[in-house]
């Protein structure tokens, strides 16, 4: 059996600015790397065989301080990147509602009905998450994996291990920045939450 601890980066500027950052990057806030040395003392027992991180600036920066004084295998894999969108990307959220009102309601609404007029739909993400999820179990069928990855990955993470339909990407819980996912995934495929979009280490 191997247990996914999965992770999204810590606040960045770009997140209390509310823009949108998907391929494009800010650097984490004192929040962000605060709540990310949390993180790192609750996890602080548990041993990794292997950490799987997106290649982003805020997702590295989140996954050295998690992993500062470990010695544990790293592995950068473009899947875990944050959707990529396009010309949204660097725009406020209000400025996008206002110029994209359509796309906008279907993005947060109605995912599975999505269409971008560049980057990617929530479809291609989903294509990708689940194709790095099947190396990740096929590479480390026992243990403990970490996973430091982005909002979009991980709520589409969740609702696949729910088994629910893409329109079910926003349903409750909202995935704050460091919160924590804990899967463990049997040998059988057969996924059991252990908790999920924890942030007691908040407290």
């Amino acid at each position: 059996m191997v247990t996914l601890y999965i992770t999204r980066h810590g606040q960045t500027e770009w997140n209390v600015a509310k823009r949108m950052q998907g391929w494009s990057d800010s650097p984490l806030t004192e929040k962000g790397h605060q709540d990310a040395g949390k993180l790192a003392h609750k996890l602080k027992n548990i041993p990794f065989s292997v950490a799987y991180i997106s290649p982003s600036g805020r997702t590295v920066q989140t996954a050295e301080i998690l992993l500062k004084g470990r010695e544990v295998t790293t592995i950068l894999d473009e899947d875990l990147r944050e959707i990529n969108a396009g010309e949204w990307q660097g725009m406020t959220l209000s400025n996008i509602e206002s110029t994209f009102p359509e796309q906008y309601v279907a993005y947060y609404e109605q995912p599975e009905q999505f269409k971008p007029t560049s980057g990617e739909s929530f479809h291609d993400v989903e294509k990708r998450v689940l194709s790095v999820l099947n190396r990740i179990i096929e590479a480390d069928p026992e243990g403990n994996v970490l996973i430091v990855t982005h909002s979009v990955v991980k709520k589409l993470l969740i609702n696949y291990f729910k088994g629910n339909p893409l329109n079910s990407l926003w349903d409750p819980p909202f995935i704050h920045g460091t919160s924590l996912t804990v899967v463990e995934i049997d040998n059988d495929g057969q996924a059991t939450f252990k908790i999920v979009g924890d942030t007691s280490h908040f407290e």
